[in-house]
C-alpha cells in the first residue's frame, strides 16, 4: 500500500495526564528572615525548607517541562497536485486559496459541541472554536479553527509539611504571563491567592492537597507564555514548612 503525506489528528484527548516537578524545579525566593533551601530529612524524604520566621514564594513554571503545541489545521487528504498551496508535497491553501492558510475541515465537536458537566473537552469558549447550538448544516460546514493540541491543566497536587505550628499565612495561586517583543509583559491571573483548600494544620506526616484549575476550559495554545504556580508562606518564630514538589493532572492530545 503506498504511503500519503497525511497525519492522524484525533479529536479528543486523554485525561489521565501526570506532569511532576521535584524540588529541583521549585524556586524559593525569601523576602524576609532565612533563605530557602534543600533539606534531605531522610533517604528518598528531600524538601524546599522555609525555615522560622521567614516569608518566602515558592514558585514553579508548569510550562517548563511539558510539550505544548500551537494547534494544527485537518487533514482531509482530498486535495492533489503542485497548484495547490506552496506546492506539491507542501502546506496546502484555504478557502481564500492563499498558499500556506491550511486546509478547513469537518471535526466532530462542532456537531456535537459537548457538554459542561461532562467536561469532555470540547466547551471551549472562544479559542479558537466557539461552541454553538446544531445549526442547518453544521455538521458539514468546514472547520474555521485549529484542531487543538497539546494540553489543559485541571488540577494541581500539592505534597508538603507543616510543622511544629501552623504558618501566619499558606497561600497558593496561577498566573499566566504572555510575552511579546518591545511590550510589558501580560499578566493574567488564572487561580485567585488564597488558601484554595490547603491545609494550614501542623502534623507529623505530609499533606497531599488537590488544587482545581479553575479557568482551565481551554488547551494552552499560545505561544511565548509562562503559567506560575506559586506557594506563599509566612513561618512565625519556631515553625517550620516543607515542600515536596507538585503534580499537575492534565488532559493532553498530541495525535
Amino acid at each position: 500500500m503506498p504511503h500519503t503525506h497525511s497525519r492522524y489528528q484525533q479529536d479528543l484527548g486523554f485525561t489521565d495526564g501526570i506532569v511532576s516537578y521535584s524540588t529541583s524545579e521549585i524556586m524559593g525566593i525569601a523576602s524576609a528572615g532565612g533563605p530557602t533551601a534543600l533539606i534531605r530529612n531522610a533517604a528518598g524524604d528531600i524538601a524546599v525548607n522555609v525555615p522560622v520566621s521567614t516569608t518566602a514564594t515558592l514558585s514553579v513554571n508548569l510550562f517548563n517541562t511539558v510539550l505544548l503545541r500551537t494547534g494544527f489545521m485537518e487533514d482531509t487528504q482530498n486535495i492533489f497536485g503542485s497548484t495547490f498551496g506552496s506546492g506539491l508535497g507542501g502546506i496546502a491553501a484555504g478557502s481564500s486559496g492563499l498558499p500556506g492558510t491550511g486546509v478547513p475541515a469537518s471535526a466532530e465537536p462542532q456537531g456535537r459541541p459537548g457538554s459542561v458537566a461532562l467536561g469532555d473537552g470540547f466547551i471551549l469558549p472562544g479559542s479558537p472554536q466557539p461552541v454553538s447550538a446544531m445549526a442547518a448544516l453544521q455538521e458539514i460546514t468546514p472547520r474555521s479553527g485549529l484542531k487543538l493540541k497539546g494540553f489543559k491543566p485541571l488540577a494541581i497536587a500539592v505534597k508538603y509539611k507543616v510543622l511544629t505550628g501552623a504558618m501566619t499565612a499558606l497561600t497558593c495561586r496561577v498566573d499566566s504571563t504572555k510575552y511579546v517583543n518591545g511590550v510589558a509583559n501580560a499578566i493574567t491571573s488564572v487561580l485567585a491567592s488564597g488558601a484554595n483548600g490547603l491545609v494550614n494544620v501542623s502534623a507529623a506526616t505530609p499533606y497531599v492537597t488537590t488544587v482545581a484549575i479553575p479557568n482551565a476550559v481551554a488547551y494552552q495554545v499560545a505561544d511565548l507564555t509562562d503559567l506560575w504556580f506559586e506557594i506563599g508562606v509566612q513561618s512565625p518564630a519556631g515553625n517550620t514548612f516543607q515542600l515536596y514538589g507538585v503534580r499537575m493532572l492534565v488532559e493532553f492530545n498530541y495525535n
